[in-house]
């Protein structure tokens, strides 16, 4: 049987990890809009604190279904997003998870600090929702190529 291929981010799925419920609506109608614009498909898990995020991966490890992409803000309550991407890569050891930085600060030591703790690249919050489309394409082809 011939293999099919696919669209490079076809059923990947997505964490967001946001507090801000206005830039977690905006990030799911960039997703709607690569998924209409792309063909593409995804599965979306909304949690509002790393805490939660921390819970979550625990178990989608154990089920064998780890997010392909987490998308972390770094200012939120009970556990920000630096706190979870560390956790997620010494507690864990998930090492393979692709996970990216939406942030409202623009500061470089805060970028570099989100980048030690082991986040695979930072993004500041854009303006637009073509911007924001534009990010999230990147990120989800740059996955699509790691994994493969």
């Amino acid at each position: 049987m011939e293999a099919i291929a696919t669209a490079p981010f076809a059923s990947r799925r997505v964490l967001l990890i946001e507090d801000d419920l206005d830039d977690a609506y905006l990030i799911k109608k960039a997703l709607q809009a690569l998924e209409r614009d792309k063909g593409t498909g995804y599965q979306l898990t909304h949690l509002r604190n790393g805490l939660e995020a921390i819970s979550f991966v625990g178990r989608s490890d154990l089920l064998g279904q780890i997010p392909d992409v987490v998308i972390v803000d770094l200012n939120m309550p009970v556990m920000d997003g630096q706190r979870f991407i560390g956790a997620l890569r010494t507690v864990f050891e998930l090492k393979g998870i692709w996970t990216v930085v939406l942030t409202t600060s623009d500061q470089k030591a805060i970028h570099d600090q989100a980048r030690a703790a082991g986040a695979n690249a930072v993004f500041v919050k854009p303006n637009t929702l073509d911007e924001l489309i534009g990010i999230l394409q990147t990120v989800l082809e740059s996955r699509a190529v790691a994994c493969n």
